[in-house]
């Protein structure tokens, strides 16, 4: 028994010995008189344990069952080992159907001591910074490089996309490294589920801004030299925000932090081998994770914007290069010479001066005064790059067709007009020979 419960018999003890009245007694063991008359009723008919409470010594209705605790035990012990204490929470929930408390299961891991693989560190204090208002306000971008795939030991990039004031991801894509076509990949997608974002908020690497130092005549214009991805950045009219420190987009860094936890764990336990794969389970996974770690915004309203009418994404979403045409015929593109083959309209399209749209998809397009001429496709068994074009097919160079030579006379059945000096042409007035007599 506890100390109240030894008080509680004291004093129904001292009632009923008339030392104390009921009142007084309710009084020391700070309850209502009723409930004091109730003690004394069960205490006449129990004795000591009916003051006690009923379900003492009784296992909880709500306790776990003994069946459900080895097997979460037994879980915890093996496939899920490398699971933290919420993740092993989720995961019991959404593949198993058991539902239980965070405080239960780290418990359980207590009493099993077994060590969560996430460790905790003090980190230094910082000034927290207030999320956005409205949704689509400000996305924070970057890319963690991770070995996702512990089992097959592949390594490659994860470039997401998370939403300042919800903290929801809006989209992510696998890549073998941080590059701009999966910026512009991941960018197009949302856009097209959601919108147009205001701003971006992003480190200082060399895919948004560029390492191109101004001459005194920029500098005096303002002239701001921009990457691929500040092209597509500036047509959509989204404002950039450089970082100037990790800790400045922290809640993207903390999305990362997270992925390489979960998702790692989840890839290997839907035996994900390949990053082809792993781009196939994504979908899934983020609906999984923004269903759990979304929250609400301040502002309700959306800050996305509607797509602009007349503007191409083929255009807006690829690598813009503008190249001469040589007098062959070819545009130059890294080591290749695409030809152009002839058209309607022109022969040939030497010296003009062309643009190319390199697609994240694996097109090439060249374009002349907004009229495609030709478009090539990448090899899809290659990565599509900057700056960087495999064609599917091996190119043809054809000849461009000279121009049929009209026929030649015959000098023995051509007839042709004589024609003779008049009397006042310069042959008939200058001599010859002027030193001639």
């Amino acid at each position: 028994m506890t100390e109240r419960d030894i008080l509680r018999i004291d004093v129904v003890s001292q009632y009923l010995d008339k030392k104390v009245t009921a009142l007084e007694a309710a009084d020391k063991l700070t309850v209502s008189e009723r409930q004091f008359r109730r003690y004394v009723s069960a205490f006449r008919m129990k004795g000591a344990e009916g003051v006690l409470h009923g379900n003492r010594g009784k296992p909880s209705a709500r306790r776990v069952p003994d069946s459900v605790r080895e097997h979460v035990a037994e879980m915890m012990a093996d496939e899920y080992s490398l699971y933290n204490t919420r993740h092993i929470r989720d995961a019991m929930e959404e593949e198993h159907g058991i539902d239980l408390s965070y405080s239960w299961v780290w418990r359980l891991r207590h009493d099993l001591r077994l060590q969560s693989p996430k460790k905790h560190h003090v980190k230094a204090h910082r000034t927290r910074r207030i999320p956005a208002a409205r949704e689509g306000q400000l996305v924070q971008v970057d890319a963690s490089t991770h070995v996702w795939l512990k089992e097959q030991g592949l390594s490659f990039a994860l470039i997401a996309f998370l939403d300042d004031a919800t903290g929801k991801i809006l989209g992510a894509v696998f890549r073998e490294a941080e590059d701009a076509m999966g910026y512009i990949q991941v960018l197009h997608h949302v856009c097209d589920t959601y919108g147009i974002p205001q701003a971006l908020y992003a480190d200082r690497h060399t895919i948004f801004q560029s390492p191109k130092k101004l001459t005194a005549t920029e500098k005096a214009r303002h002239e701001v030299p921009l990457t691929q991805v500040g092209h597509v950045l500036a047509s959509l009219g989204i404002r950039r925000i450089a970082a100037q420190s990790p800790q400045a987009k922290g809640r993207v860094e903390r999305l990362f932090e997270t992925l390489q936890d979960r998702l790692v764990n989840e890839l290997r336990h839907h035996r994900v081998a390949t990053m082809a794969d792993a781009n196939l389970f994504l979908p899934a996974f983020i609906r999984r994770y923004n269903a759990r770690f979304q929250h609400a915004a301040a502002d309700p309203a959306l800050a996305f914007s509607a797509w602009p009418e007349g503007l191409s994404p083929d255009h807006i979403f690829a690598c813009h290069y503008t190249r001469r045409v040589g007098n062959d015929n070819t545009v130059s593109f890294g080591s290749l010479k695409l030809p152009i083959p002839p058209g309607k309209h022109r022969r040939t399209y030497a010296r003009a001066t062309v643009d190319l749209y390199l697609h994240y998809r694996g097109t090439l397009t060249i374009e002349y005064q907004h009229k495609r001429l030709v478009r090539y496709q990448h090899d899809p068994t290659v990565p599509v790059r900057l700056d960087h074009f495999v064609p599917a097919e091996p190119i043809v160079y054809a000849s461009t067709p000279a121009p049929e030579p009209t026929e030649i006379p015959n000098a023995d059945t051509a007839t042709r007009a004589v024609t003779r000096p008049g009397d006042y042409h310069p042959w008939r007035r200058t001599p010859l020979n002027p030193d001639r007599p």
